[in-house]
Protein backbone atom coordinates (compact mmCIF):
# COMPACT_ATOMS: atom_id res chain seq x y z
CA UNK A 1 0.00 0.00 0.00
CA UNK A 2 1.86 3.31 -0.96
CA UNK A 3 1.91 6.46 1.07
CA UNK A 4 -1.22 7.90 0.43
CA UNK A 5 -3.55 5.36 0.34
CA UNK A 6 -2.31 4.78 3.99
CA UNK A 7 -2.78 8.16 4.36
CA UNK A 8 -6.61 8.26 3.41
CA UNK A 9 -7.74 5.02 4.72
CA UNK A 10 -6.27 6.36 8.42
CA UNK A 11 -8.26 10.01 7.56
CA UNK A 12 -11.27 7.25 6.59
CA UNK A 13 -10.79 6.31 10.11
CA UNK A 14 -10.89 9.62 12.16
CA UNK A 15 -13.96 9.61 10.68
CA UNK A 16 -15.42 6.51 12.23
CA UNK A 17 -13.43 7.50 15.75
CA UNK A 18 -15.00 10.69 15.73
CA UNK A 19 -18.79 9.79 14.41
CA UNK A 20 -19.28 6.23 16.12
CA UNK A 21 -17.51 5.27 19.04
CA UNK A 22 -19.54 3.08 19.51
CA UNK A 23 -19.07 1.34 15.84
CA UNK A 24 -15.20 2.03 16.19
CA UNK A 25 -14.89 -0.09 19.20
CA UNK A 26 -16.75 -3.08 17.90
CA UNK A 27 -15.13 -3.49 14.73
CA UNK A 28 -11.49 -1.94 15.97
CA UNK A 29 -11.81 -5.83 17.20
CA UNK A 30 -11.38 -7.21 13.73
CA UNK A 31 -7.94 -9.23 13.18
CA UNK A 32 -7.53 -8.52 9.80
CA UNK A 33 -6.22 -4.77 9.19
CA UNK A 34 -7.97 -5.23 5.41
CA UNK A 35 -11.03 -5.64 6.78
CA UNK A 36 -10.94 -2.94 9.56
CA UNK A 37 -9.59 -0.36 6.87
CA UNK A 38 -12.48 -1.51 4.60
CA UNK A 39 -14.92 -0.95 7.07
CA UNK A 40 -13.56 2.67 8.24
CA UNK A 41 -14.01 3.09 3.85
CA UNK A 42 -17.10 2.10 4.13
CA UNK A 43 -18.54 4.13 7.04
CA UNK A 44 -16.96 7.33 5.67
CA UNK A 45 -19.06 6.99 2.67
CA UNK A 46 -21.88 6.51 4.87
CA UNK A 47 -21.32 9.56 7.19
CA UNK A 48 -20.49 11.75 4.27
CA UNK A 49 -23.42 10.89 2.42
CA UNK A 50 -25.82 11.11 5.43
CA UNK A 51 -24.13 14.41 6.66
CA UNK A 52 -25.15 15.99 3.05
CA UNK A 53 -28.11 16.35 3.91
CA UNK A 54 -27.97 16.68 7.89
CA UNK A 55 -25.80 18.98 8.39
CA UNK A 56 -24.97 20.77 4.71
CA UNK A 57 -28.80 20.53 3.55
CA UNK A 58 -27.87 19.80 -0.07
CA UNK A 59 -29.62 18.14 -2.60
CA UNK A 60 -26.57 19.12 -4.99
CA UNK A 61 -24.12 17.68 -2.88
CA UNK A 62 -25.71 14.32 -2.67
CA UNK A 63 -26.31 14.50 -6.02
CA UNK A 64 -22.36 14.76 -6.59
CA UNK A 65 -21.57 11.92 -4.38
CA UNK A 66 -24.12 9.74 -6.88
CA UNK A 67 -22.63 10.98 -9.59
CA UNK A 68 -19.00 9.91 -8.39
CA UNK A 69 -20.81 6.69 -7.40
CA UNK A 70 -21.72 6.22 -10.98
CA UNK A 71 -18.10 6.48 -11.90
CA UNK A 72 -16.73 4.10 -9.33
CA UNK A 73 -19.21 1.73 -10.45
CA UNK A 74 -17.68 1.99 -14.02
CA UNK A 75 -14.77 1.43 -13.14
CA UNK A 76 -13.41 4.94 -13.30
CA UNK A 77 -11.32 6.91 -10.47
CA UNK A 78 -13.53 10.03 -8.44
CA UNK A 79 -11.04 12.52 -7.01
CA UNK A 80 -11.16 12.90 -3.25
CA UNK A 81 -10.12 10.35 -0.55
CA UNK A 82 -12.97 8.92 0.09
CA UNK A 83 -13.14 7.63 -3.57
CA UNK A 84 -9.61 6.40 -3.26
CA UNK A 85 -10.41 4.26 -0.29
CA UNK A 86 -13.80 3.66 -1.63
CA UNK A 87 -12.35 2.32 -5.24
CA UNK A 88 -9.49 0.03 -2.99
CA UNK A 89 -11.88 -1.36 -0.95
CA UNK A 90 -14.27 -2.50 -3.57
CA UNK A 91 -12.15 -3.67 -5.82
CA UNK A 92 -9.82 -5.52 -3.21
CA UNK A 93 -13.21 -7.79 -1.65
CA UNK A 94 -14.01 -7.91 -5.22
CA UNK A 95 -17.65 -6.11 -5.51
CA UNK A 96 -19.86 -6.67 -8.14
CA UNK A 97 -21.98 -4.68 -9.48
CA UNK A 98 -25.15 -5.65 -7.53
CA UNK A 99 -23.08 -5.28 -4.71
CA UNK A 100 -23.15 -1.48 -4.84
CA UNK A 101 -27.42 -1.33 -5.34
CA UNK A 102 -27.14 -0.52 -1.25
CA UNK A 103 -24.78 2.58 -1.95
CA UNK A 104 -27.63 4.02 -4.24
CA UNK A 105 -30.17 2.78 -1.57
CA UNK A 106 -28.52 4.86 1.21
CA UNK A 107 -29.15 7.64 -1.21
CA UNK A 108 -32.01 7.30 -1.87
CA UNK A 109 -33.28 7.47 1.86
CA UNK A 110 -31.08 10.80 2.43
CA UNK A 111 -33.59 12.12 -0.47
CA UNK A 112 -36.47 11.17 1.56
CA UNK A 113 -34.91 13.16 4.53
CA UNK A 114 -34.37 15.69 2.66
CA UNK A 115 -38.07 16.52 2.33
CA UNK A 116 -39.68 16.85 5.73
CA UNK A 117 -40.71 13.66 7.21
CA UNK A 118 -43.50 11.52 8.64
CA UNK A 119 -43.77 8.11 8.61
CA UNK A 120 -46.96 6.77 8.38
CA UNK A 121 -47.14 2.96 9.25
CA UNK A 122 -44.27 0.15 10.97
CA UNK A 123 -44.34 -1.09 6.60
CA UNK A 124 -43.21 2.09 5.57
CA UNK A 125 -41.06 2.62 9.04
CA UNK A 126 -39.20 -0.93 7.79
CA UNK A 127 -38.89 0.19 4.50
CA UNK A 128 -36.96 3.16 5.69
CA UNK A 129 -34.51 1.21 7.66
CA UNK A 130 -33.95 -0.70 4.86
CA UNK A 131 -32.77 2.20 3.15
CA UNK A 132 -30.29 3.69 5.46
CA UNK A 133 -29.27 0.99 7.46
CA UNK A 134 -29.78 -2.26 6.29
CA UNK A 135 -28.50 -0.46 3.11
CA UNK A 136 -24.73 -0.21 5.60
CA UNK A 137 -24.90 -4.05 6.29
CA UNK A 138 -24.95 -5.38 2.55
CA UNK A 139 -21.96 -2.92 2.01
CA UNK A 140 -20.04 -4.63 4.32
CA UNK A 141 -21.17 -8.17 3.93
CA UNK A 142 -18.66 -8.43 1.05
CA UNK A 143 -15.68 -7.62 3.53
CA UNK A 144 -16.87 -9.48 6.36
CA UNK A 145 -17.68 -12.40 4.42
CA UNK A 146 -16.35 -13.80 0.95
CA UNK A 147 -19.38 -15.63 0.43
CA UNK A 148 -22.31 -14.14 1.37
CA UNK A 149 -25.48 -15.96 1.53
CA UNK A 150 -29.15 -15.53 2.53
CA UNK A 151 -28.30 -15.59 5.97
CA UNK A 152 -26.02 -13.21 6.07
CA UNK A 153 -28.19 -11.40 4.28
CA UNK A 154 -30.86 -12.14 6.94
CA UNK A 155 -28.54 -10.89 9.34
CA UNK A 156 -28.04 -7.16 7.57
CA UNK A 157 -32.03 -6.60 7.47
CA UNK A 158 -32.45 -7.87 11.23
CA UNK A 159 -29.43 -5.57 12.56
CA UNK A 160 -30.11 -2.77 10.07
CA UNK A 161 -33.52 -2.63 11.38
CA UNK A 162 -32.95 -2.63 14.88
CA UNK A 163 -29.67 0.06 14.95
CA UNK A 164 -32.41 2.54 12.91
CA UNK A 165 -35.37 2.18 15.62
CA UNK A 166 -33.05 2.18 17.69
CA UNK A 167 -31.58 5.60 16.56
CA UNK A 168 -35.42 6.83 16.15
CA UNK A 169 -37.13 5.89 19.37
CA UNK A 170 -32.86 7.81 20.79
CA UNK A 171 -33.66 11.38 18.10
CA UNK A 172 -37.53 11.58 18.76
CA UNK A 173 -36.68 15.27 20.12
CA UNK A 174 -33.56 16.15 17.60
CA UNK A 175 -35.61 14.90 14.68
CA UNK A 176 -38.67 16.69 15.47
CA UNK A 177 -36.97 19.82 15.40
CA UNK A 178 -35.61 19.01 11.65
CA UNK A 179 -39.47 18.79 10.71
CA UNK A 180 -38.85 14.38 11.01
CA UNK A 181 -41.39 12.08 12.66
CA UNK A 182 -40.19 8.74 12.11
CA UNK A 183 -42.91 7.43 15.12
CA UNK A 184 -45.60 5.49 12.31
CA UNK A 185 -48.82 7.92 12.89
CA UNK A 186 -50.70 4.65 13.04
CA UNK A 187 -49.51 3.65 16.05
CA UNK A 188 -49.24 7.17 17.77
CA UNK A 189 -53.46 7.55 16.65
CA UNK A 190 -53.34 4.16 18.32
CA UNK A 191 -52.34 4.74 21.78
CA UNK A 192 -53.63 8.43 21.53
CA UNK A 193 -50.48 10.74 21.41
CA UNK A 194 -50.96 13.50 19.18
CA UNK A 195 -48.76 15.53 16.49
CA UNK A 196 -49.15 18.60 18.98
CA UNK A 197 -48.39 16.51 21.72
CA UNK A 198 -44.68 15.50 20.12
CA UNK A 199 -44.44 19.23 19.18
CA UNK A 200 -44.94 20.42 22.37
CA UNK A 201 -42.79 17.45 23.74
CA UNK A 202 -45.16 15.60 25.78
CA UNK A 203 -44.21 12.58 27.83
CA UNK A 204 -47.08 10.94 29.18
CA UNK A 205 -48.29 7.11 29.15
CA UNK A 206 -49.41 7.57 25.76
CA UNK A 207 -45.99 8.57 24.47
CA UNK A 208 -44.73 6.12 26.47
CA UNK A 209 -46.72 3.16 24.70
CA UNK A 210 -45.24 4.67 21.15
CA UNK A 211 -42.31 3.81 22.70
CA UNK A 212 -42.32 0.50 24.18
CA UNK A 213 -43.89 -0.27 21.37
CA UNK A 214 -40.89 0.78 18.94
CA UNK A 215 -38.27 -0.35 21.29
CA UNK A 216 -40.49 -3.90 21.83
CA UNK A 217 -40.03 -4.29 18.03
CA UNK A 218 -36.15 -2.85 18.07
CA UNK A 219 -35.12 -5.91 20.36
CA UNK A 220 -36.97 -8.24 18.41
CA UNK A 221 -34.77 -7.64 15.13
CA UNK A 222 -31.75 -7.81 17.80
CA UNK A 223 -32.87 -10.98 18.31
CA UNK A 224 -33.24 -12.26 15.17
CA UNK A 225 -29.69 -10.95 14.26
CA UNK A 226 -28.61 -12.79 16.80
CA UNK A 227 -29.84 -15.95 15.54
CA UNK A 228 -27.87 -15.65 12.43
CA UNK A 229 -24.52 -14.81 13.97
CA UNK A 230 -23.54 -18.68 13.77
CA UNK A 231 -23.17 -18.10 9.96
CA UNK A 232 -20.46 -15.56 10.21
CA UNK A 233 -16.56 -17.08 10.20
CA UNK A 234 -15.39 -16.89 13.76
CA UNK A 235 -12.89 -13.95 13.13
CA UNK A 236 -15.69 -11.23 12.77
CA UNK A 237 -18.45 -12.88 14.98
CA UNK A 238 -17.27 -11.41 18.06
CA UNK A 239 -16.90 -7.58 16.65
CA UNK A 240 -20.45 -8.30 14.95
CA UNK A 241 -22.22 -9.29 18.36
CA UNK A 242 -20.11 -6.87 19.96
CA UNK A 243 -22.03 -3.80 17.94
CA UNK A 244 -24.95 -5.46 18.78
CA UNK A 245 -24.57 -5.48 22.00
CA UNK A 246 -23.46 -2.31 22.69
CA UNK A 247 -25.89 -0.40 20.75
CA UNK A 248 -28.58 -2.72 21.88
CA UNK A 249 -27.67 -0.99 25.13
CA UNK A 250 -28.75 2.53 24.13
CA UNK A 251 -32.72 1.18 24.78
CA UNK A 252 -32.12 -0.16 28.13
CA UNK A 253 -30.42 3.74 28.71
CA UNK A 254 -33.89 5.19 27.32
CA UNK A 255 -36.17 3.25 29.01
CA UNK A 256 -34.06 3.67 32.67
CA UNK A 257 -34.25 7.46 31.78
CA UNK A 258 -38.21 7.18 31.64
CA UNK A 259 -38.21 7.63 27.66
CA UNK A 260 -37.05 11.40 28.41
CA UNK A 261 -36.03 11.44 25.01
CA UNK A 262 -36.83 15.28 24.81
CA UNK A 263 -34.12 17.03 26.85
CA UNK A 264 -31.59 14.85 25.97
CA UNK A 265 -29.91 12.27 24.15
CA UNK A 266 -29.13 9.05 25.63
CA UNK A 267 -25.64 6.68 24.89
CA UNK A 268 -23.95 4.48 26.36
CA UNK A 269 -21.34 5.34 28.87
CA UNK A 270 -17.68 4.38 27.96
CA UNK A 271 -17.07 2.17 31.63
CA UNK A 272 -20.37 0.65 30.27
CA UNK A 273 -19.09 0.31 27.09
CA UNK A 274 -16.19 -1.46 28.44
CA UNK A 275 -17.80 -3.57 31.02
CA UNK A 276 -19.88 -5.08 28.09
CA UNK A 277 -16.76 -6.05 25.96
CA UNK A 278 -14.81 -7.57 29.03
CA UNK A 279 -18.15 -9.70 29.25
CA UNK A 280 -18.51 -10.67 26.21
CA UNK A 281 -15.16 -11.51 26.02
CA UNK A 282 -15.12 -13.72 29.33
CA UNK A 283 -18.50 -15.30 27.75
CA UNK A 284 -15.96 -16.42 24.52
CA UNK A 285 -13.27 -17.71 26.28
CA UNK A 286 -15.66 -19.74 28.48
CA UNK A 287 -17.22 -21.59 25.17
Amino acid sequence: MNLWLALDYRRAERVIQKHSKTFYKAFSQLPNPSQRRGIYAIYAYCRLVDDAIDEQHSLPLLHTYKSNLDRLVKGEKPRGFLWNVLGHTTTLFRYEENNFKPFYELIEGQEFDAAPVSIQTLDQLDHYCDLVATSVGRMLLPILQPKPNADHDAFAVALGRAFQITNIVRDVGDDRRRDRIYLPKDRMNHYGYSREDLWNDVNNDAFKNVMKELIQRATDYYIQAEQHLSHFDADVRFPLQASLVLYRAILDEIETQDYDVFRKKHYVSSERKKALIASLIQEKNLR
